[in-house]
């Protein structure tokens, strides 16, 4: 099975190569192999910059914000992955439209201010819309894959177990989405050749 995963890490490395050499252009380098997908350096940096804009941080493209960014794309990766193999439906693309009206609204006093930050940060309204819909895609993901085993693990209101909690205690709290998403990617990473290239964060 190593020899099967490592030879099929080359081809992929090889595909890259030869697909952006016979273009002429620069070799992009491979950050991140999640499975059997590439994930080259200048995704990350670009995918970094539309975090930074939908967030309005300062824009850091600095080598510990590549590999933060680089471990959310990982799970985004997964995420899809999973959205894929279980052909979860996506948001309608009219959703983006209305998702990017009210960012405009709540964070720019203009049109030509909204222009200019997409300058600054290097992004496109395309791919701000693009990034937009796809966190709509991962909540409702979320809300329909976990939240049902949320309904089963949390305990009943006004219901105490004698050997879990005192008298006089509040009922545990069960766990949340967020929580049962977490277990879920830590599980799925387990099961999932992921391979950093460490020279594409220094």
């Amino acid at each position: 099975m190593k020899d099967k995963n490592e030879g099929s890490a080359r081809a992929i490395f090889l595909a890259v190569l030869l697909t952006v050499a016979a273009s002429g252009a620069v070799v992009d380098r491979i950050a991140v192999i999640v499975g059997t997908k590439v994930i080259t350096e200048s995704q990350v940096l670009q995918e970094l910059r539309l975090t930074e804009f939908l967030n309005q941080a300062p824009l850091d493209l600095g080598p510990a914000k590549k590999r933060e960014e680089a471990e959310r794309m990982v799970d985004q990766q997964l995420i899809r992955n999973e959205i894929t193999t279980s052909q979860f439906p996506m948001p309608a693309a009219e959703s983006a439209d209305t998702m990017l009206a009210d960012f405009r609204r709540d964070h720019f006093v203009s049109n030509a201010a909204f222009r200019a930050a997409l300058t600054r940060y290097g992004v496109t309204e395309a791919e701000v819309k693009e990034r937009l819909l796809w966190q709509l895609a991962v909540i409702q993901f979320t809300d329909q894959r976990f939240r049902p085993e949320l309904a089963l693990t949390t305990p009943p209101a006004n219901t105490q177990s004698a050997d879990r909690v005192k008298p006089g205690t509040e009922t545990p709290a069960g766990p949340s989405v967020d929580q049962l998403l977490e277990q879920w990617l830590k599980q799925a990473r387990s099961n999932t050749r992921v391979i950093f290239k460490q020279e594409a964060f220094e």
